[in-house]
Order: structure tokens, then sequence, then C-alpha cells
């Protein structure tokens, strides 16, 4: 799904909100708007797999940045995304058209005709960068 940058704007703010590393947020970003599979290792977090996930981490995370990232996925992501393998398989094999409707009705992204009025308002599109 092609975002514009005010709805990819409005989702990357999540995850500054909640400090999550852009090592983790990147692949969590592709996993939601785009349907890609986020890896092993946050398949596992994503379906509340706690041994699969440190099994497949990288030794270079931490214990503050899962938190980080169970913080930023329960209070964001949608039911539909999280909770087993069987979401995230069916998140991953979903079209763009349902992301994107599932993504508005959280308020994760603007609908396409709020992004186009929030264009001709002239409103900037500062972009938050994942630290």
């Amino acid at each position: 799904m092609k975002l514009a940058a005010h709805s990819r704007n409005k989702l990357l703010q999540t995850f500054e909100d909640w400090q999550v590393s852009r090592d983790f947020a990147e692949p969590m970003y592709n996993y939601l708007v785009y349907g890609w599979s986020p890896g092993g290792c946050f398949s596992s977090v994503l379906a509340n797999d706690f041994a699969g996930a440190i099994s497949r981490s990288h030794p270079s995370n931490t214990i503050g940045m899962f938190k980080a990232l169970v913080g930023w996925i329960d209070s964001t992501v949608p039911e539909e995304a999280h909770g087993s393998y069987e979401k995230v398989k069916c998140w991953c094999n979903i079209n763009e058209e349902q992301r994107r409707i599932i993504l508005e009705h959280h308020r994760l992204v603007y609908s396409e005709h709020d992004e186009i009025m929030l264009v001709l308002k002239g409103e900037g599109t500062v972009e938050p960068h994942l630290y």
C-alpha cells in the first residue's frame, strides 16, 4: 500500500511515542503497511511467544527494547495483526485494501480523502525519524 506523507508520519509517530528502536520499528512498519513477514523473532513477539522471540533474537537486543516494542504492540497494533501465529500469517496474506481499511479504522493512518484534505490545506509534514 502506498501511504502519503501524512499517514506515514502518523504511523511513524507511534514508534517514537513508545521509543521503539529503529531496528524494531522498521520491520513492524513494513509488516503493518505492506504485509511483509517481520521475521522469526518479531513474528514470535507478535504471536505472544516469549520463548520463541528470545531464542530467535539477536544478542544485542535488550529487554528494554522488547518492553518498548510490546508496549507499542499492545497499545497500537490492531487485534487482527497480533496475538497468535495464525493472526500474523493472516495479516501477511490479506490484501492491501483490507490492511488499509483496518489501519484507518484504528486511526493509524488517514483515509485517502483526509490525506487529500490535509495536502490541500497545506498542513506541514515534518518527517519523524526513527532515532
